[in-house]
């Protein structure tokens, strides 16, 4: 039977500080989690931009939907999900999972780059031990549902596989910023974690492209692919 994958809008990042070195280019753009409601567990993918915090609030002036509303529209609550996955722990990616009790799956690069200072916010990565599911690689966690390591925006950032009757989508996080990264397989300079991970970069979008998926979907832009007729 068809997995469904609902996409959410969780927000937006509505202005980068003057330091920020695309501050002359920037242009707001949203912030999208997922929930994956499979037959074994209710995953949800990401979580958004955490609340609260002065910094953040002042450098990027993110329009944030609590957690609870998102899934409150979909007629869930937080004690409703059975597994977090977050592709990486940058703050507008990990932010709210604390709201979440579920286990959270994250690769262990992903927890060792996140101890450098300024990586990301440190109480919103603060993951309890009891809840983290660290993963090395690539690892399935439900019938048809697999991790995908897909390293190059970050050192540890993953992808989530989705695979049934319909063929494969895959929910790709930030592996791409904008969709022509895709199409062409070629990372965009500002969305790798630095120079030095152009080559992860480039055979992670390989990864992702090899398994023909009709979809593709991105933190930060529009689906790439048509859904099947």
């Amino acid at each position: 039977m068809p997995i469904p994958v609902t996409r959410l809008l969780a927000g937006q990042i509505t202005r980068v500080p003057d330091w920020h070195p695309e501050h002359d280019t920037f242009a707001a753009f949203p912030i999208h989690i997922w929930l994956v409601q499979h037959p074994e567990a209710t995953i949800l993918v990401d979580t958004g931009v955490g609340l609260h915090n002065a910094v953040i609030d002042d450098w990027y002036g993110p329009e944030t939907v609590p957690i609870g509303e998102l899934l409150a529209s979909e007629g869930l609550g937080p004690d409703d999900i059975d597994i977090v996955v977050l592709t990486h722990l940058h703050f507008d990616h990990c932010g709210q999972v604390l709201a979440i009790p579920a286990p959270v799956y994250i690769q262990a690069v992903e927890l060792e780059a996140a101890q450098t200072p300024g990586y990301t916010v440190a109480d919103w990565a603060a993951i309890p031990t009891s809840r983290l599911r660290v993963v090395e690689g690539d690892a399935e966690i439900a019938a048809g549902v697999r991790l995908l390591s897909t390293p190059g925006h970050t050192p540890g950032h993953q992808s989530v596989v989705i695979e049934d009757e319909r063929g494969t989508v895959v929910i790709g996080g930030q592996c791409a910023f904008h969709g022509e990264e895709l199409r062409s397989g070629e990372p965009a300079d500002s969305n790798l974690h630095d120079e030095t991970w152009r080559e992860a970069a480039t055979v992670s979008l390989a990864r992702i492209a090899a398994l023909d998926p009709w979809m593709v979907e991105l933190s930060h832009a529009d689906p790439v692919g048509t859904p099947p007729s």
